[in-house]
Parts: structure tokens; C-alpha cells; sequence
């Protein structure tokens, strides 16, 4: 728990009566389940400087913890509804509490530094005072398992917790019970139902992940250094939702807590953590194609009268696919140990570990040479019978947060991941003749990659007092060390066969000895290596307005050697060479950040800020070849928005006016001649690029009446290659609408909770050329035909109805793709990589809570 923040208590269960008096109830339970610490911290009389504008009683309360560093627990029928006044002043805790509290009836015990809060509301039966028995749980700040919300109090994604309306960008959260409304299992599917973010099939495990029209190619994990999950580190990890807790997203510049990448955003998925009381869940769902999961998760304490408690989660996924010939078998295992190494540290340790053997090859689909759909059956299958993947992905991690003084804590977060991949391909590629309807051919590929991320955050937070007001500071260290490779065999199997997509089941498939081929080229070492320094400091100037101002300073290194058999026509040689070596090593750069908040209202807070961002560009070569790596890019993010906090934090809304500008990104020099290594460079490119994207950002989630909740985002988002006069990204929608909302009956239907949402998105649209199939060089190196097509704009409708047989077990009907619209969820090239959303699915979920 951290001692920073006030905890709200909840009520989850009512049974036998006990004679205990309120006043002591919430102090006494949560000492029975070890929440509160057993050794004071200091005593709650030191006056310091109090600053607390007029709002919600559960706001203030939340803020004065902030503030006096004390703890607070609470049910939160006990200050719901109610206000509190401005308090001000040089005040110790008990009497800024005090004077919150004046007038509402509850009433305060202290235990050295922290305060129980209760009303004296009891029935009375025979002289004697008695209490239904409640069920007590501290919860983390920001984290969102057991609230039944659609929004969150705080997110952690800049390595301090801070309320969403304090962060001055665009920020959304989706919580777990989003997760199990929506039977969320994994980050694709979590990232398709946030604002702004646009989803696109790979054929990878990770779908890729735009937003504002970049791509966002790391993802952090509670809020550490970066992971890599760009395909040029070879990561294909699959991240299952079983866990998280929440994912968090910023959008926009992030160049402060990512180090390096684009600027249209950031993830930070935040982990399951022990629970200070017994729990235990179980999930068993079944659904269309097949498609079953099953899942148990257990936490509570452990020994040592709860300083030590563990979590456990093992998760078993089985299924198939709309499309033929697909199929996945995934188990994953999770498990955390936390402990309270004094009165002031905890520790947490935990790993997870992953197998995916999946069936098939998913590549998508070819189109006409002209673009032109070529209506095939969704269920199609381009894939061989005999393709597969293999890979393992393992994880360790250790977190320590330490308070080293009353407003100083200590955070160190450490992560190590390791994938190993092997790759059996069959799937086809290349476009059709329009006329002759042929033109595509099977490929047959077998790849090893292998990948391991270390990652490392050390940050000093804390709070100090000057010229009469509270500021905060925040200073860190952080590391990303990725070393990776990739290797492709000779495959016979397959590779050239005419393919014919109108009677693919005729096809003579050649099934082959799979047996791994000889090594033909390599991509060893693949190394990437950054550190970086941050800090921030958020300064209160008056009582309505913070100014924050950031840095950081980053120094990136990169190392790549590729060898192959292979010589420039793509003939194999009896010559092991080196094609290509790239050694890049980007000086020290700085990237700043600036914001500013005011508060209009007790509820609503007007901001504007400046996020820079760099990202290099090793790949690319300026000249004379061979060559060098070139200046990276640099990308900025401007914005101004409002945010409202409402209805005692249960309502959070946003809108923001953005402007994203790329600069010096990769153009072809025309005083050279263009050569390129595949996947290890090209040559040659000048710094002359520039990309502006921007737009409107809109959100709201949570509760806005008694039992509904809701998400809603809309972005609207104009992006243009200024240096081609050209749209930049045409696969990002300019208007795109997400919904998902839920009613929980009132009265004798409240056993049945109702739900449904809509993604609209407007056309997305690709132009390019592609090569075609050179019949006597058997390879892809014939003739480019350019290609043109449009996605027209889709709503895609989902529903879910849930009905509770008692307060342990429901069960849960969702219907994805209701009206089973046709379309295509992602759009590639002629060859391949166009992918159908999923036809009209339902699937059952039992769960149980203990």
C-alpha cells in the first residue's frame, strides 16, 4: 500500500450481526487482515502547510492524505453525497481533518498516522448495539479490481500516481471490470475499445497499435522503463489480460517516460498485485469456432500475520478461428510475492511464463493487382495445413517501494523477458490478375527468433514546502537493454506453388520433410541499447494553478550484423558474408516538458502543455553509401484541453486540441543511387521529412447514474506528409466513435445487468506498388504494379447481458458484431495483409467470486 495516498474502504459482503461499536468496526477489521501497519509512522501533530480548495468530501479527504501524509480508511457509503469546505492553513492532520469533517456526524479514530472513519448509525435490539458484519479491502491507489468502474481514480503511467485530471495530456484508462464486461483477453482487443487508438493485424501475436496516426512500439509495464515491442527486436509477445489490472494509455508526445519512439502515444499496463484478504476467482468461457478459456486466480496472505501475501494466475486457452485452419493453444502462468520488509518498504517478486503453439500462418489476404476486393469467404484459409508457431515467452520482476521520509518514497522497478520463436510458414502472397485471376503463390518459411528486454527504473518522488505552498518533485534513472537475433532457413516445401485463391481447397499442397532446412541468413547480434535520466517538478504558483515543467536526457545505441549465403540476385552462394553492419550510437538527447493546469471549478480543470520526443533512424543511411545511420527524428506535441471530475470522482471527461509535428524524418537523397539490405538498412537519405498531424480528442467514462457506466471517446484526426503534400497515415480513420456502456437493474431485476457498445470508424484507405512473382529467378523480384483501395466507413455493434445467481456466481452472455458486418479490420498491399474483422460471434462466461 502506498502511505501517500488515502484509502477508501469498501463493503463486500453482509451476514451475521456482531456486537461491536461502529466507531472501532473499520480500524479493527482492517487491522484483522493486516491492512493498516503496526508501527506508527509519526504522530499526527506536527502542524504543516494545508491547502484544500472546496469540493467532494471524498476528494478532500484523498488530498489531505496527499498533503499530511496520513492514512485515511473509510467505507465509502460513509462520506458519499457530502461535501467539504476549503481548509487552509498551517494545520497539523487532526485538525485539518477536523475541521473537513465538521458537521457531517462521522466520527474519527486515530492510530498513530492513521484515521478510521465512521458514522455512529447502529440498531438497536434488546439495549445492545449491534452491526451487520462487513467484508474490509484497502485498495491501491489507481487500481481498479472490486470497483465495478469504467474510470479510475489515478493512473501511474508517469511513474507517480496522479489523478487523471492532474495530468496535463490526454490520458484514458480501461479498468478490469471494462475487461470482463467486454470479455477482454488480450492487448489488441484492449486497445480497439480507447479513444484514438487505431488496431491493425500483423500477423504476429501483437497486433500493432497507432495512435494520432503513429505507430506505438513500446509498452511499459507498471510504469518501468520501455519494453521494445517492435518486430525489429523480433518481439512477438502475446499479453494476456489475466495479468493486469488496467491498462493506461497517454496520447501524444511521451518522450519523458518512453525515452525514444513516435509521438502519438504511450501504453502502461499495470500487473496484478496480492490482496490483503483471501480472494478466489475462476472464469470458464466458451465461445464461437471453439473457442474456450479457462481461469483461476487466488490471493490473500500468506505468513508472518499478513506481511507477506502471493497471487497466483494460470490461465488455459484453446481455440480456433472464423478462417480454416487456425488454431491456438496458449497456457500462461503468473504469479507475485509481496512483503512488508519493515514498517516503511515492500517488496514485490513475481514471473509469468507463456507457451503459444499455434496452427497456421495468418498473413491476411491478397487483393486484385489494382486493389480490387477480391470477395473471397471470410473462412478462407491461405495457409498451409502443416504451418505452425512455436514460441515460449518467460518474464521476471521485482519492485521495491520504499518511504524513506513522511513525503519521500524510493521506487525501484526491474523487469526481465525472454521469447524464443519458431516459425513453420505456408500462406500465400502476391496479387491476382485481374483478367487471368492468377498471379499468387505459396511461400513456405522457416524462422528462428529470439529476443530478451531488460529493463530497469529507479525514481526519488516526494513533496517539499516553500515560499507558503506544497510542491512535488520527481527525479529517475532508467535502462532498456534488448539483444535479440533472427534466422531464416531453406524451405523447399511449397515456395513458388501456384496458388489458386477461387479453389483453394484444390491446391496440391506439398507437405515436405519439416525438418529445419540450412541457415541462409542472419540477423545476429540485433542489439539496442538506451539509458536515460528524467525528472520533473510540478510547482503550485496560487491556489488554483500547477506548473509542471520535465526533461530528459537519453543516449541510444544501436548494433546490427546481417550475414547471409544469399548474393545480390537472391542466389545462393557456397560464401558465408556479412552483407551489412550497423553500428549507431545517437549522441545525448534532450527532450523537454511543459504544462500548466487551472482549476476553473471544484470539478473542472482547463490545461495546456509541450512534450517533445526523438526517435532514430538506423535503418536509414545518409550518403555516399554505404552509408551511416541517419539524424534521428524529432516530434513535438502540442495541446489544450479541459477535464471535469465529477460526481465524487465517479464521472472523469476530457476534451483536447492537439497539434503533432514530426520533423526530419527519412527522404530519399537523389544525388545518390538507392540500394537496400533487407530488413538492415538503405541508402541514401537525407533529414527533409515532415509529418503534422492533429485533431479533436473527447472522452467520458464512469458511472453517471446509480448502477450505469459507461465509456465514450470520439477523435477526430487530420495527419499530412507536408513534405509529399500527401495524407501521412490513410489507415488512420479522420473520425472514430467508441462506445460501451452498461445498466445493472434496479429493484427485483437487479440480478440482470445490461450492456452494449459500437466502434465506428470512417474509411481507411492504401496506395503503393508491389512486386510481383519473377518466374526465372523464382522470387519476388519481377515487375511493381501499383494498387489503390479504400475501406468504406463500418459500425461494428456488440451487446452482453449478465445475470447473478447469488453474490459469488454469474453468468454472462456477449454478442460481438451483432448485424455481421463485412469488412476489412485492417487493410495491407495487392500481396497480403488484409485481414477480415470477425463475422457475428457469442460466447458464454461463468465467474465466480470468493
Amino acid at each position: 500500500m502506498n502511505p501517500h495516498i488515502t484509502k477508501h474502504l469498501s463493503a463486500a459482503s453482509r451476514g451475521k450481526r456482531i456486537g461491536l461499536s461502529l466507531n472501532a468496526l473499520a480500524i479493527s477489521l482492517a487491522l484483522a487482515f493486516g491492512l493498516l501497519p503496526d508501527t506508527a509512522y509519526a504522530q499526527s501533530t506536527t502542524p504543516g502547510r494545508v491547502d484544500i480548495p472546496a469540493q467532494s468530501l471524498n476528494q478532500a479527504l484523498l488530498q489531505l492524505g496527499q498533503q499530511t501524509d496520513i492514512q485515511i480508511y473509510y467505507l465509502p457509503e460513509t462520506v458519499a453525497n457530502l461535501n467539504a469546505p476549503a481548509v487552509s492553513g498551517t494545520l497539523t492532520a487532526e485538525q485539518a481533518l477536523t475541521q473537513l469533517l465538521g458537521g457531517t456526524g462521522i466520527e474519527v479514530r486515530w492510530n498513530g498516522k492513521t484515521a478510521s472513519l465512521s458514522r455512529p448509525a447502529s440498531t438497536e435490539q434488546g439495549g445492545v448495539h449491534t452491526l451487520r458484519a462487513v467484508r474490509v479491502e484497502a485498495r491501491r491507489v489507481g487500481e481498479t479490481e472490486g470497483t465495478g468502474s469504467y474510470t479510475s481514480d489515478a493512473i501511474t503511467l508517469g511513474k507517480t500516481p496522479q489523478a487523471m485530471r492532474e495530468i496535463p495530456q490526454s490520458v484514458s484508462v480501461l479498468t478490469k471490470q471494462r475487461l470482463e464486461d467486454q470479455n477482454i483477453t488480450d492487448l489488441g482487443q484492449a486497445a480497439e475499445q480507447i479513444a484514438g487508438l487505431t488496431v491493425q493485424d500483423s500477423g504476429h501475436r501483437l497486433t500493432d497499435i497507432y495512435s494520432r496516426g503513429f505507430a506505438i512500439d513500446s509498452i511499459q509495464l507498471d510504469g518501468g522503463a520501455p519494453m521494445s515491442t517492435s518486430s525489429g527486436n523480433y518481439t512477438f509477445i502475446s499479453y494476456d489480460m489475466a495479468e493486469f489490472d488496467r491498462v493506461e494509455v497517454l496520447r501524444g508526445a511521451a518522450g519523458l517516460i518512453n525515452g525514444t519512439g513516435n509521438p502519438g502515444g504511450a501504453v502502461n499496463l499495470v500487473r496484478k498485485m496480492p490482496t490483503a484478504a483471501p480472494q478466489f476467482n475462476f472464469t470458464a468461457s466458451a465461445g464461437r469456432w471453439d473457442n474456450y478459456r479457462t481461469e483461476v486466480d487466488g490471493s490473500g496472505p500468506l505468513a508472518f500475520d499478513g506481511k507477506l501475501r502471493g497471487r497466483g494466475v494460470a490461465v488455459y486457452e484453446n481455440r480456433k478461428y472464423f478462417t480454416d485452419r487456425r488454431a491456438t493453444e496458449k497456457p500462461t502462468f503468473y504469479g507475485v510475492l509481496e512483503a512488508d520488509i519493515g514498517p516503511d518498504a515492500v517488496l514485490a517478486v513475481g514471473g509469468r511464463y507463456q507457451r503459444i503453439r499455434e496452427k497456421g500462418t495468418p498473413q491476411g489476404f491478397p487483393r486484385y493487382s489494382n486493389g480490387a476486393d477480391l470477395g473471397l469467404p471470410r473462412n478462407t484459409a491461405l495457409t498451409a495445413p502443416w504451418a505452425y508457431e512455436d514460441t515460449t515467452s518467460s518474464e521476471l520482476f521485482a519492485k521495491l517501494s520504499w518511504r524513506l521520509a513522511p513525503r519521500w518514497t524510493l521506487r525501484a522497478n526491474a523487469t526481465f523477458t525472454e521469447e524464443d520463436r519458431d516459425v513453420n510458414g505456408g500462406y500465400v502472397s502476391g496479387a491476382v490478375n485481374p483478367i487471368t485471376r492468377t498471379g499468387s503463390r505459396w511461400v513456405g518459411s522457416d524462422q528462428h527468433s529470439w529476443n530478451r528486454q531488460q529493463m530497469l527504473d529507479i525514481n526519488l518522488s516526494g513533496a517539499f514546502d516553500l515560499f507558503g505552498r506544497t510542491h512535488e518533485v520527481l527525479v529517475g534513472a532508467d535502462m532498456q537493454d534488448i539483444k535479440s537475433k533472427w534466422q531464416s532457413f531453406v524451405v523447399e516445401r511449397a515456395t513458388g506453388q501456384v496458388a489458386d485463391l477461387f479453389d483453394i481447397g484444390s491446391t496440391p499442397y506439398v507437405s515436405g520433410d519439416l525438418a529445419r532446412g540450412q541457415l541462409f541468413r542472419s540477423y545476429e547480434p540485433n542489439d539496442t541499447r538506451q539509458y536515460g535520466a528524467y525528472g520533473t517538478l510540478r510547482l503550485e504558483v496560487t491556489d488554483k494553478t500547477k506548473v509542471v515543467v520535465g526533461a530528459r536526457a537519453n543516449k541510444y545505441k544501436f548494433k546490427q550484423v546481417y550475414s547471409t549465403y544469399l548474393d545480390d540476385s537472391w542466389q545462393m552462394t557456397d560464401t558465408w558474408r556479412i552483407a551489412s553492419g550497423t553500428q549507431y550510437s545517437e549522441p545525448t538527447q534532450i527532450v523537454p516538458f511543459g504544462g500548466i493546469l487551472y482549476d476553473l471549478t471544484p470539478e473542472w480543470t482547463a490545461y495546456a502543455s509541450y512534450a517533445e520526443i526523438f526517435n532514430p533512424q538506423a535503418y536509414y543511411k545518409s550518403g555516399p553509401a554505404p552509408g551511416k545511420g541517419l539524424d534521428p527524428m524529432h516530434g513535438s506535441n502540442t495541446e489544450l484541453g479541459l477535464k471535469g471530475e465529477l460526481l465524487d470522482g465517479k464521472l472523469n471527461t476530457s476534451i483536447a486540441l492537439y497539434r503533432v509535428v514530426q520533423k526530419d524524418r527519412a527522404v530519399l537523397d537523389t544525388r545518390y543511387p538507392m540500394s537496400e539490405t533487407l530488413f538492415a538498412g538503405a541508402c541514401c537519405y537525407v533529414n527533409a521529412g515532415k509529418v503534422v498531424s492533429q485533431g479533436v480528442d473527447l472522452e467520458v467514462s464512469g458511472e453517471i447514474a446509480q448502477g450505469v457506466n459507461i465509456y465514450a471517446g470520439y477523435t477526430y484526426n487530420h495527419n499530412r506528409d507536408e513534405t509529399e503534400a500527401a495524407v501521412f497515415s490513410t489507415i488512420t480513420p479522420k473520425h472514430s466513435f467508441k462506445f460501451f456502456g452498461t445498466w445493472q437493474l434496479p429493484g427485483r431485476a437487479s440480478a440482470w445487468k445490461l450492456g452494449g457498445g459500437v466502434t465506428v470508424n470512417s474509411k481507411q484507405y492504401v496506395s503503393g506498388s508491389a512486386a510481383s512473382w519473377n518466374e526465372s529467378a523464382q522470387n519476388w523480384t519481377g515487375g511493381s504494379v501499383p494498387f489503390n483501395y479504400t475501406q468504406g466507413g463500418y459500425a461494428v455493434w456488440n451487446l452482453m447481458a449478465e445475470y447473478r445467481f447469488n453474490p459469488n456466481w454469474t453468468l454472462t452472455l456477449n454478442v460481438d458484431n451483432v448485424f455481421d458486418k463485412w469488412y476489412y479490420r485492417t487493410v495491407g498491399s495487392s500481396t497480403l495483409g488484409n485481414y477480415y474483422g470477425e463475422p457475428r460471434n457469442a460466447g458464454l462466461t461463468l465467474r465466480g467470486k470468493f
